[in-house]
């Protein structure tokens, strides 16, 4: 298991505060069918490992605007279910990305979504972090309002 915490540890990391639980959220991550719906650019699914999200496994989706798709794949690298996400998204052609997403609950209910992007081996990765983060900002805060949103809109086993 690699050790992504300073990635999250971050004064750049995105953190959003819900009203969903843990649980709620987990279970929007954990569908990977809903990737497209929440993370900002990718536009389509094709398909989605029946084990997702073990490692290993992978979704297919699309980035971008009809005519100009990029297909690419993200690989989950660790799950630690209701906890921790971490994916490589493969991003051709202009360089592979590591997401990590994780989940902590909150005084009073709820939880916090932390979400850290960096960029991971040519070319991107040469781009020092704190800008690779510093440009992911914006697009990350929205991608965590989103799952916010779908979260809160989910109905879970927790609201029995």
């Amino acid at each position: 298991m690699t050790d992504h915490r300073s990635e999250v540890e971050s004064q750049l990391t995105v953190r959003r505060d819900t009203t969903a639980s843990r649980r709620r959220v987990w279970d929007v991550m954990a569908d990977g069918w809903t990737y497209s719906q929440w993370v900002v650019g990718n536009s389509r699914m094709r398909a989605v490992s029946p084990d997702w999200p073990a490692v290993g496994s992978t979704i297919h989706h699309s980035v971008g605007v009809w005519p100009l798709l990029l297909d690419d794949e993200t690989v989950v690298e660790e799950c630690v279910p209701q906890e921790r996400l971490v994916l490589l998204a493969k991003g051709r052609p202009i360089g592979k990305a590591r997401i990590t997403l994780c989940l902590y609950d909150i005084e009073g209910g709820g939880c916090r979504i932390e979400m850290a992007e960096v960029p991971v081996g040519a070319p991107m990765g040469w781009v020092p972090d704190r800008l690779a983060l510093a440009a992911a900002i914006p697009r990350n805060r929205e991608c965590t309002w989103r799952l916010a949103a779908l979260a809160e809109r989910r109905v879970s086993d927790d609201d029995e």
